[in-house]
Parts: C-alpha cells; structure tokens; sequence
C-alpha cells in the first residue's frame, strides 16, 4: 500500500493518505473538518528553490538532492531568501516558509514523548488499547436497561412486552447484559473512529528528513508531541514512537525491525484480548436461557405432579395439563429471547473486530512504507541508501533484517504454539465436562420426575380400578335386583290374570243365575197379571220368649 500527502483546506495541516482511500471524504484529524480525497493522486511539483517549501502547493515538496541536513547552501540560502512573490504572470499567493533543517550536531538532551492523553472512555490502561472502561460501559448499559423497561411497561401485557415482564426473573439480567455488551461496543466503535482518524497524520513527515536517523529522531518526537492530543492514544502513534525510541536506543535497523514484529502481535493480542468481555456475555446469554428453560421445565413438571397427587377428576386433571403446557412455553420463551440476544451482541462484535484487524493491518503496512524504509543505522551503506540506484542494498537490508527476526522468533512461536494449543485443548476439555455435568444433572432431573410421575400414574390407575370394581359391583347387584323384580312383576301378572278369569266366571255365573231368576220374575208377573191377589192380615201369637232369662227357664229353675 502506498501513501501520498494532501493538505487540508481548513487548517492547511499535510494529512497523509493511502491510496484505498481515494474519492472518499474523511474528518481532519487537526480541525475536524471534512477533506475530500482525490480521486488520482496528485503529483508533488518541483520546489521553487531547494529548501524552500510553498505552503499553499498540492503537496509537499518534493527535493531532488540531498536532504537540506547536509546541504551547506541550502541552509545559507535559506534564512536570507525574502518573502516576496516570485516572478511572473500570476503571484504566489501562499506563503513561502523555509524547510526545516536539522541541527549539524545533536541537541545535548534527548526529546521525550510526552503523555498520551487519554479519551473519556478509553481504559487505564499506559499504551494504546483496544479496551475501553467497563465501569463506564457497564453504567450506560444500566442506564440503558432502565430506559428500556421504563419504555416497555406500558406495553407488558402484549405479547412483547410479556417476553421481558412475565418470564420469570431470567429476562432482567439477559436485558441487562444485552445493553452492557452494546455500550461496550459503542464505545469501542468511537475508540475504532479515532483510531481511524489518527491514520490520516503524517506522522513521519519526509520535511524533517528523508530518513530516519539517530540524529533525526529528537526532531521526529518534537513533531509527534505537536499532534493533535487525541491522537496520542492510537496504535499508529504507539507503533511509531515504540519504533523509533527503540532505534535511537540500540542503534540497529534489524532489531528495530524486530521489535516492530513484536510490537504488531503485541496490538493484535491486545485487540483479540479486548473483546473477552464480549465473548463472555455471548456465552452467558444463552446459558441464562438455558437456565430459565430448566426453571420454567422444573416448575410446571412439579405443579403437574401436585396435581396428580390429588387424585382430582379429569377437569382437574385437563388444568393441570394447560398450566403445564403454558409453563413449557413461558420456559422456552426464555431462551428464545436470550438467543436473539446474543445474536444481536454477536453480529456487530464480529464486524468490528474485523474493522479493527484491518485498522492493525493498516498500522503495520504504513510502519513498513513510512519507518522501516527508511530507517539508517549507517550500515549497508548509511545515508547512501536514500540516493538513486541503492535499491539492491534497501532489499538486502530488508532481507537480512526479515532473516533475523525469523530466526529469533521461531522458537517463540512454537512456544506459543505449544501453549496455545494445551489452553485450547484444556478449555475445550473443561467446556465437555462441563456440557456432559448439565446433561448428567438434567438426566437425573428427567428421570427423578419420570419416576414420580410413574408412580403417581400407577397409583391413580390403582385407585380407577378400584373405583370400576366397586361400579361393577354395584351393577351385579342392581342386575340382580332388576331380574328378581321381573319373576315378581311376572308371578304378580299371572295372578292377577288368573284372579280376572274367576271373578270373569263367577260374574258370569252370577249373572246367569240373575238372568234366570228375572225370567222366572217375568214368568211369575206374567201369571200374576191374570190372577187376582188377595191379601189378609192374619193375627199371629206373640213369640214365646225362650232363653237363659224366660219363664220356662225360671220355671225350670224351680224345679
């Protein structure tokens, strides 16, 4: 990747770019105002006179001989060139500055780096960090979390509203978690944003010097501490200071080289460590689900079982069932909500960790066209190396440089390899047994309440059965009874059968005897009719009164 220099319009800052970013607009990293990148890449003109920079050009000024370090004359011309126009047709407007020249000898004391300055929500940590503050996060997200139940609460008995209201106490700390992992991705989103402004800086401007050298550095530092203090606290800044103090410490392009290939897997460690709190609430998410599944599950198989116990009527039992179903389904709502959870923390957690890798990646490759290039420990050749036609030495360098941090770094790796894959194999180890202990304590769970419910199945069929003897019972006998009274009702009907046919015979005979007595009536009228009837009353004698008290008895008695 190669870079090109454009000023910016509202501060007149030189703002070096990488070609990916032709035809987009980016914020100024100095004044905040928005630059829009060409789309080709401008061409640097000639410098009026050597040393000598024209401040409102397209570019920087680009000289075509020795830096001006080392031109005599170019640092006598320069003081006592006046700011006049130059001549000609049109006037240069901008101003005419002089090129900065370094000092012949080295300044008695070493510049340092000044203190990063650190962003509201960066951590505490000294160099630049991917991680930001977790008590910040984990505030905003609280903040966030209440905000949110505040907003649902007139809507809690909707179906969605249910989701985070009447689901048990599991939904609370989900929410919670939710909106902590967000905040965290925010503010590593606003941390990812300066980042990616500090990458417009020229940070090693070729104005100082054309190379990077013991002598230079002090000037190179000078020009870091007057960035702007944002971006003090970045991975390209931290990079470069790292870079270059280690060169003005040990004095060797190798090791330099090095130490920047360890410092690279030091940020990317660093970056891959910052998202362990996400990878954490990712986890834990749909383990909380899982918990108030197990819940859920728990407390409707032990209302069912209550049910069972009381030996209710099928209504009862119906109930029962309905809340056990109802329950299953408010256990399962649980989980339902904890995976979109984590999907919705997932999704946007992978995008800006990509973003960030590329951001290292972007790091790495300006340290390699803007440092590394150009770095000058006076071997291979020294200052000779920036001169036309030492492009043979630049690769050899590079080579031997690749060479030895290879070399160095070999073991390291496979040591870390080595770890790497015991962690692996010893959390993936530890998440098995963990899996195969929840399985194991669900199994027994499942079997201890298929066993009850075993039991209880099996009690109540006893007590059905005992209930359908009894019915049975009671339906010999009411069968018994039923067949007694039919031979009664039969044996009653064939008496009274019997009794109508001689009450049928004596009326018959009865009437018989009446019939011929009125005939012989009839006959007797009719023999009356033609006789005459006399009829005379004759006195008859009084009774004899005979007895325990007459007169023959008294009679007797004096006898």
């Amino acid at each position: 990747m190669s870079f090109f220099k454009i000023p910016c319009p509202g501060c007149n800052k030189s703002l070096k770019v990488p070609e990916s970013l032709a035809g987009k607009s980016r914020a100024c990293p100095y004044c905040r105002a928005t630059v829009r990148i060409p789309e080709s890449v401008p061409e640097e003109p000639d410098p009026i006179f050597p040393g000598i920079q024209v401040a409102g050009a397209a570019g920087p000024a680009k000289s075509r001989s020795k830096p001006a370090a080392s031109s005599p004359a170019a640092s006598s011309i320069a003081p006592s060139m006046p700011a006049a126009p130059a001549a000609g047709p049109e006037p240069v407007s901008p101003s005419i500055r002089t090129a900065e020249t370094p000092p012949a000898v080295r300044p008695s004391h070493e510049v340092h780096l000044r203190k990063p300055q650190k962003s509201w929500f960066s951590s505490s940590s000294d160099s630049a960090s991917s991680d930001v503050s977790l008590l910040l996060s984990f505030l905003l997200g609280a903040g966030a979390a209440v905000l949110w139940y505040g907003l649902t609460f007139p809507i809690q008995h909707t179906l969605f509203g249910q989701l985070f209201w009447h689901r048990g106490p599991v939904p609370f700390p989900t929410t919670l978690l939710l909106f902590w992992a967000i905040a965290i991705l925010v503010l590593k989103w606003l941390n990812l944003k300066k980042q990616k402004d500090a990458m417009l800086l020229d940070v090693l401007p070729t104005e100082i010097s054309p190379e990077i050298t013991v002598d230079s550095i002090d000037r190179f530092i000078e020009h870091i501490n007057q960035l702007p203090g944002a971006s003090s606290d970045t991975f390209l800044i931290n990079r470069v200071v790292r870079g270059i103090e280690h060169f003005r410490v040990r004095k060797s392009a190798a090791e330099t080289v090095t130490m920047m290939e360890s410092q690279s897997a030091i940020d990317a460690n660093n970056l891959a460590g910052s998202y362990t709190i996400l990878k954490v609430f990712i986890w834990s998410l749909p383990i909380l689900g899982f918990i108030g599944t197990v819940m859920g599950v728990s407390s409707a198989v032990a209302s069912l079982a209550t049910s069972l116990s009381d030996g209710g009527s099928m209504d009862a039992m119906k109930a029962a069932l309905q809340d056990v179903f109802g329950g299953l389904g408010t256990a399962f709502d649980t989980t339902l909500l904890a995976l979109i959870m984590s999907m919705l923390v997932k999704i946007p957690a992978s995008a800006l960790q990509k973003s960030e890798e590329d951001l290292i990646t972007s790091v790495d490759e300006y340290c390699n066209e803007n440092l590394l290039r150009r770095l000058n420990d006076g071997r291979e050749g020294g200052a000779e190396r920036g001169a036309s036609g030492a492009a043979a030495g630049e690769s050899d360098v590079f080579r031997q440089a690749v060479e030895q941090a290879l070399g160095t770094h070999h073991a390291e790796m496979e040591q870390w390899l080595a770890k790497l894959d015991g962690i692996g194999s010893h959390l993936t180890d530890q998440v098995s047994q963990g899996w195969d202990k929840v399985n194991q304590r669900i199994e027994q769970q499942q079997e201890k309440h298929i066993k009850v419910l075993h039991e209880q199945q099996l009690d109540q069929q006893a007590r059905l059965q005992a209930q359908l003897d009894q019915m049975a019972n009671a339906a010999d006998k009411i069968q018994q009874t039923l067949t007694s009274l039919t031979e009664q009702t039969v044996s009653l009907q064939s008496q009274v059968n019997e009794t109508f046919s001689q009450t049928h015979t004596s009326l018959e005979e009865h009437l018989t005897g009446v019939q011929t007595g009125l005939a012989s009536l009839s006959s007797v009228l009719q023999q009356l009719g033609d006789q005459q009837v006399v009829v005379q009353q004759v006195a008859s004698d009084p009774p004899s009164r005979n007895g325990w008290f007459g007169k023959r008895s008294r009679a007797k008695g004096r006898r």
